[in-house]
Formats: structure tokens, C-alpha cells, sequence
């Protein structure tokens, strides 16, 4: 059956007292960051735990943490997925560490399928310094220097922002709805009804939208940072046409991302401000935040009060929580969604 262990101390050798400013967990690891940059990672913690289960008098705390290296300066953010970890150091580099079998350490898997150290992840020159750096299970999130999103790792849940890359047409609506309204205004094509046609006579369907295309038997993941698409007009932007601004945060869950952007103008008074989170890749369970007509959905607003500030969200492995404010209220709500199989939601 289940056993119970208290809670117990995490020392690092050869010292007695160790402050931390964030602390994350792994399928089998804890690790800690330290105010000054400093990476300490303690392994095998079940297998640890259980041991000291067994012993008697059993141990107040465990030891055994270690000082991660391989990088040139402080780290002054870290998210840590299940299987692998990123690293943000302070002059906006990106390292990542762990699995790799889908590319999400930034290298082609089939050459290293395990990052055993620590790796440094190549970005384009202008997205350089890089802002944040985000883990899902088997994906990697960033955000640039001038507010660019770009990801890399597993895509087969279409979770990379990338569109609708399932097929090798991708998105079969590009002259429809928001992104076909932006695509009128910037070209002056007409906007197409319903159907995926070109509408030039052939019949043939539409090109592909989506950031990247796959070949058939092509395994659905990057392993490069590719950037992501821009979001999609909700329909009362659609009149204006005024993209939404870079994002002001993101997070992941095992096989989705959400994207946290401002949605007021950028001359409202901070008192009434709102803000809006879009979801992109796996809703088998609910964790994009709206309908489940589709098991996979790229980039759409989640069903949140319209007119909300975020004050906070986050993700587990398959579901959400998110604290907001309505515009003109003083109480805050919590809103939560995905599953709720172990009692979470």
C-alpha cells in the first residue's frame, strides 16, 4: 500500500543552510534555484524517500544535492518539465537538459536523443536576449527579446502554436474567419465562403497556413525554435484589425500551451486594463478552456469573463487555474478547467 513521509529537509553538501527563490519538480528530481543564479539538483528523490522509509531512526532530512554547471552565467529563471529542464541565464541565453526524444532540448533526436548536459539552444539574432522560457512533457516554449513566441520539441498535439499542422494542407480555411478577414485587408482578396477553395477555378484546396508542413511518415516535431503563429482576431477585433500585443506571460501542460496577452488598449488607465489567455494543442479533456468539439485546437481564446484582468495562472499535466478581477470589481474569482480525474477541477 501507500506510505506517508513527512516532510524532510533537502540539504546540499557540504552545506548546512541554503536559500531558494523558486523550486521545481521533475518526474524524479527536485530542483532549486538559488537568489544568486545557482542550479542545485537532487536525483532519484522517490527512490531516496523510500529508503528512508525502511531505515530506523528514519533520516529528517536528505542530502545528496548537487551544483548543476555547464553555464557561463547565473540563472535568473528555470521551468522544469517532466523529463527535461530550461535554463534562462542572465544575459538571455537558453540551455536545456534531460530527454530528448522529440527535439525539445533543441537538437535533432535522431544524432542525441538525451541531453546528459547542459545545452545551449540557438535562436535568430534579433530574438536574442530571450525574455522566458517555458517546459510542457515532451515541448519547449520562449519568448524572444522583441516579444516573438517560438517553440520547439514534440508537435503531434499540435501544441507548438504552429497551426494546424495534422495534415499536409494544413489549415483548410485561410480566407475564412479572422484570419481570412486580416488576409483581405492586407492583400484585398475577398473573404471565401465556408468551403476550402481557392477560388480560381481548379477546385484545388487552399495552401497551407500553418507555420510548418509535415511529409507523410514525417514525425510531427521540431527540433529547432520555430516561430510561433500570430493569434487570431476574436470577432470584435476583427472591425478594428489591431493585432494583439506580444504576450506578457505563458505556460504549459504536458501537451498544450496557454498564452496570457492584453486585450485593452494600450492608452486604458492600468485600473481597466483586461487581458485574455489563448490555448493551443491537446483538449481531450477540456484543458483549452472551451468547446470539446475538437480533440486538438490550435490558437483560441479560452472561456473566460470577457473584460478581466489575470492576476495569475497556471498549469498542471492536464488542467488549468486562473485568479482574475472583472474590470470595476474588487473580488477576485479562481476559475479552473481540464480534468478532473483525481479531484483538481
Amino acid at each position: 500500500g501507500r506510505q506517508y513521509a513527512p516532510p524532510r529537509q533537502l540539504l546540499l553538501k557540504d552545506e548546512t543552510e541554503t536559500r531558494f527563490k523558486d523550486v521545481q519538480c521533475s518526474e524524479s528530481s527536485v530542483w532549486g534555484l538559488t537568489p544568486t543564479g545557482k542550479v542545485i539538483v537532487w536525483e532519484m528523490v522517490p527512490q531516496m524517500i523510500s529508503e528512508h522509509l525502511t531505515s530506523t531512526p528514519m533520516p529528517r532530512f536528505c542530502s545528496g544535492g548537487r551544483s548543476l554547471n555547464g553555464m557561463k552565467r547565473p540563472v535568473k529563471q528555470m521551468s522544469v518539465g517532466v523529463m527535461h529542464a530550461a535554463f534562462l541565464t542572465e544575459d538571455g541565453q537558453v540551455y536545456c537538459l534531460g530527454r530528448n526524444s522529440y527535439g525539445e532540448c533543441g537538437v535533432d533526436p535522431s544524432v542525441q536523443n538525451m541531453a546528459s548536459s547542459c545545452r545551449r539552444v540557438s535562436f535568430p539574432k534579433h530574438c536574442q536576449p530571450v525574455l522566458r522560457v517555458e517546459c510542457g512533457k515532451s515541448h519547449t516554449v520562449a519568448v524572444g527579446a522583441e516579444g516573438q513566441c517560438l517553440s520547439w520539441g514534440d508537435d503531434s498535439k499540435i501544441q507548438l502554436g504552429l497551426g494546424d499542422t495534422r495534415s499536409a494542407v494544413g489549415e483548410e480555411r485561410p480566407r475564412t474567419g479572422s484570419r481570412g478577414f486580416l488576409n483581405m485587408r492586407q492583400t484585398g482578396e475577398a473573404m471565401a465562403p465556408g468551403s476550402a477553395f481557392r477560388g480560381d477555378g481548379t477546385g484545388s484546396r487552399a495552401a497551407s497556413t500553418s507555420q510548418k508542413n509535415y511529409k507523410d511518415f514525417e514525425s510531427h516535431q521540431q527540433s529547432k525554435p520555430v516561430f510561433m503563429m500570430d493569434i487570431p482576431l476574436e470577432s470584435d477585433r476583427q472591425v478594428h484589425g489591431i493585432p494583439y500585443p506580444p504576450p506578457s506571460d505563458l505556460k504549459c501542460g504536458d501537451d498544450f500551451t496557454l498564452m496570457l496577452v492584453r486585450d485593452s488598449p494600450d492608452w486604458y488607465p492600468p485600473e481597466e486594463e483586461s487581458e485574455r489567455l489563448f490555448c493551443c494543442g491537446e483538449n481531450g479533456k477540456g484543458q483549452c478552456g472551451r468547446s470539446m468539439q475538437q480533440q486538438q485546437q490550435t490558437f483560441a481564446a479560452c472561456r473566460l469573463p470577457k473584460n478581466s484582468k489575470i492576476q495569475g495562472f497556471s498549469c498542471g499535466s492536464d488542467h488549468c487555474l486562473a485568479v482574475l478581477r472583472r474590470v470595476g470589481a474588487k473580488k477576485q474569482e479562481l476559475w479552473c478547467w481540464g480534468s478532473n480525474a483525481c479531484g483538481q477541477a
